[in-house]
């Protein structure tokens, strides 16, 4: 399906009002309020990553009893990091909407669907950003002036919404992160570490069978 038949549905909710809109000043202030939150957010959030992978690569130095430890602490890690990156892709989206304000609050139908996009994953994020008191407000404005339809279609996913697949994917973390996953995050730990691994033996381990047996040695 191509992106035009994709943003029809969308075009067709939000399009026909060419009036001002009066809350835009309203949504500017909101946006930069938004910033600074997020930039505090990924602050902390960078911090908590760097010392939770920092502990990991501490686990794994000591012996490979603690492997079960480390691969413990990389299911939180794996969605920490996610949190960041959604927080980062929230940053772009709000530049994209603050750039083109002019559009949508003059000639709503007239929106390009870069726009459509970050008003949609705003609005998505919102649903799912409980932290984020400023983007909620946001998405009260957009539901006043596109309609709940719109709101809608975007928080559930609706067929026809235009939210960011990349964030979506960022803020719907399974509640069980797969082992390969985990496997993944361990894995480039010890390449940031300098930490190399060797497979052994069940018996010489004795770690639980469904999980693959490392020993760590620092070089």
């Amino acid at each position: 399906m191509g992106l035009n038949n994709i943003f029809c549905p969308i075009l067709g909710l939000i399009g026909g009002s060419s009036r001002r809109w009066r809350k835009a000043s309203t949504c500017e202030g909101l946006i930069k309020k938004l910033k600074i939150r997020l930039a505090n957010q990924k602050s902390r959030k960078n911090v908590i990553i760097r010392q939770s992978r920092a502990d990991i690569a501490q686990l794994l130095r000591i012996n490979s009893q603690q492997y079960h430890a480390a691969l413990a602490r990389v299911e939180q890690l794996y969605k920490d990091e996610c949190k960041l990156s959604a927080y980062e892709q929230l940053d772009g989206l709000c530049d994209c909407v603050h750039e083109n304000l002019c559009y949508f609050s003059r000639h709503s139908s007239k929106l390009s669907v870069e726009v459509l996009e970050a008003l949609s994953s705003l609005i998505f994020g919102a649903s799912r950003c409980g932290e984020l008191p400023e983007l909620h407000s946001l998405r009260n404005l957009f539901r006043q002036h596109f309609g709940q339809k719109f709101e809608r279609m975007n928080v559930d996913m609706l067929p026809g919404n235009a939210v960011n697949s990349r964030l979506a994917r960022s803020l719907n973390t399974p509640a069980f992160v797969t082992q390969d996953v985990k496997m993944q995050l361990l894995q480039e730990i010890q390449n940031e570490y300098t930490i190399h691994s060797v497979s052994l033996s069940l018996e010489q381990t004795n770690f639980i069978p469904e999980i693959k047996k490392v020993c760590f040695i620092i070089i």
